[in-house]
């Protein structure tokens, strides 16, 4: 897919009003093409949708969805459709994460992790996809992480939010690259945004952050490349061989040894 060519045609972003999912928005707006705004911040929605149609000249659409909440694929999906929006690159960047042992979240956070990281994404795409379908050739970019490649203790729920995005999109890119529709899975590393915030990050082994804008010019030169994943991630390729080739009891310790938290670490 070459993003010069769609210029005019609609995009639709979740998670937009920050990070990732915003610089999706500039570099987006700078190819001409039009966008859906989805996030449940209005006030930065606003801001960023004026802002994009006065420098670049697109249209833009915001909805206020918190993609955590009941039915929230479907609600986005009428907002597209009643304001006749035909979506020809679908971006589901919306997501969170939490940093810790497993008990100390309420269930609550992740029942609401699971339906953003997940449900959300595949009704999302579900919901679009025969716009998608006829306005081919399109895609949708499934943002994963390379916490998606092994098990994360005290991240676990997030992690293995990932993993199903990982699995899911690359399935779904096998049964449609055929028909114009690329599935992409962008793999980031870690990045400079707001997530570590939200999460309750703490000290760990991770120390250095990517800039979203790098991550963001990756998928985009994956897409034109029309391959199926998109890797802004140092060390990826080490860390799946790791993975792959040591015990699971081994690679699982020492995972944990670079999230545990600083008060319980000898």
């Amino acid at each position: 897919m070459k993003l010069d060519e769609m210029r005019g045609a609609w995009a639709l972003v979740t998670g937009a009003s920050s990070g990732i999912g915003k610089e999706f928005c500039t570099q987006l707006a700078g190819k001409g093409l039009n966008l859906v705004l989805v996030a449940r911040r209005e006030d930065r929605l606003q801001t960023l949708a004026a802002r994009l149609e006065q420098d670049f000249g697109i249209r833009t659409l915001v909805i206020v969805q918190d993609l955590g909440a009941a039915d929230a694929a479907t609600l986005v999906a009428g907002r597209v459709a009643s304001a006749g929006i035909r979506v020809r690159l679908l971006v589901n960047n919306a997501a969170f994460g939490r940093w810790g042992r497993f008990e100390d979240t309420p269930q609550a956070i992740y029942r609401d992790m699971l339906a953003a990281n997940t449900t959300a994404l595949v009704e999302l795409t579900h919901a679009l996809l025969p716009d998608l379908a006829a306005g081919a050739p399109s895609a949708i970019i499934n943002v994963a992480s390379a916490a998606a490649y092994q098990p994360v203790p005290y991240m676990a729920v997030y992690a293995a939010t990932k993993a199903f995005v990982l699995s899911f999109s690359q399935a779904l890119y096998g049964e449609w690259c055929e028909r114009g529709v690329l599935v992409q899975t962008l793999i980031p590393g870690a990045t400079d945004t707001e997530f570590d915030e939200v999460a309750g990050a703490y000290a760990s082994a991770i120390a250095a952050r990517g800039s979203a804008a790098d991550v963001v010019r990756d998928s985009i030169r994956g897409l034109e490349r029309g391959s199926p994943v998109a890797v802004n991630a140092p060390g990826t390729f080490k860390q799946r061989m790791f993975a792959g080739l040591f015990p699971a009891k081994f690679v699982i310790s020492q995972v944990a040894k670079m999230f545990r938290p600083p008060n319980e670490r000898l």
